[in-house]
């Protein structure tokens, strides 16, 4: 079946299902509410100043990385989705009216890579605003020039959902599904993180490779590009910024994750019951 058929059929069930539109709403409220929240947190700090994280180029950093939590509502929203489809006995009424299992999944992910693009593009809009507002030099060159940091933020987006999927399809029902997600993301990883910190394979977990992929700015760098100093600051020597996998290796580490989880939630997909 043609995606964009599969598009207006997802689209016909999530836009009279009113818990996706409150999710949503507050998603974008969320996002909104920082062009108004972050530049006064900086009035309440005397020593540090914030506006410089809201200029151009750092404001791509800057926001990729304070907005990265905000992908947990996005992930629940799919998990409310998918787990009422099954307590409306809505796939199996689908399957019954022709279409097939792999194609309900589909759906779905189709649904994650949308939301994805459009958390992606508030994003790009916010972090536009903050810059053209605080920015004391403005060139097409220094506003594109961390732009990039946006294609990680997706990558981010789309595990989170693509997690909350997973586990959606796993148990079935919204709340128990929800507490495990949340569960997970806030307290199992977390404590086998700290089990193994003297271990590098605590940066092989898929949420905090995730939480990676849209990292602390680097506030030493920001720092001496403002002072205009000429004798680079070595950051291990501070150890402030965070450590872990590169940038590219995090990418290609949550992306395999994001291939496996896909390929075993059509193995469920295949084999679960609809109701």
């Amino acid at each position: 079946m043609q995606v964009k058929k599969l598009i207006r059929i997802e689209q016909v069930k999530i836009l009279n299902y009113i818990p996706f539109q409150i999710l949503l709403g507050l998603y974008v409220v969320a996002i909104v509410l920082g062009l108004v929240i972050y530049p006064l947190i900086d009035k309440q700090i005397p020593v540090i100043s914030l506006s410089d994280l809201f200029r151009f180029p750092d404001v791509w950093s800057f926001m990729t990385w304070i907005t990265e939590p905000y992908n947990i509502l996005l992930a629940l929203i799919v998990i409310m989705i998918t787990t009422n489809e099954f307590s409306n006995h809505t796939f199996k009424t689908q399957v019954i009216f022709g279409l097939g299992r792999r194609e309900l999944l589909t759906q779905k992910i189709v649904l994650i890579f949308l939301l994805a693009a459009l958390a992606t593009i508030l994003i790009g809009l916010t972090s536009v605003l903050l810059g053209l507002t605080h920015s004391y030099k403005i060139t097409p060159g220094i506003m594109v020039e961390n732009i990039w940091k946006l294609l990680p933020y997706f990558l981010s987006s789309v595990t989170y959902m693509i997690i909350g999927l997973f586990i959606a399809l796993l148990v079935k029902n919204t709340a128990m599904s929800i507490l495990s997600f949340i569960g997970f993301r806030t307290f199992v990883e977390p404590v086998l993180f700290l089990i193994f910190r003297e271990k590098e394979i605590r940066w092989f977990f898929p949420m905090r490779a995730n939480t990676q992929l849209t990292p602390l700015p680097d506030l030493i760098e920001i720092f001496q590009r403002k002072m205009n100093s000429a004798e680079p600051v070595d950051p291990s020597s501070l150890d402030i910024l965070p450590k872990g996998l590169p940038l590219w290796a995090n990418a290609l580490l949550v992306t395999g994750y994001v291939a496996i989880i896909i390929f075993f939630s059509y193995r469920i997909m295949d084999r679960k019951r609809l109701s």
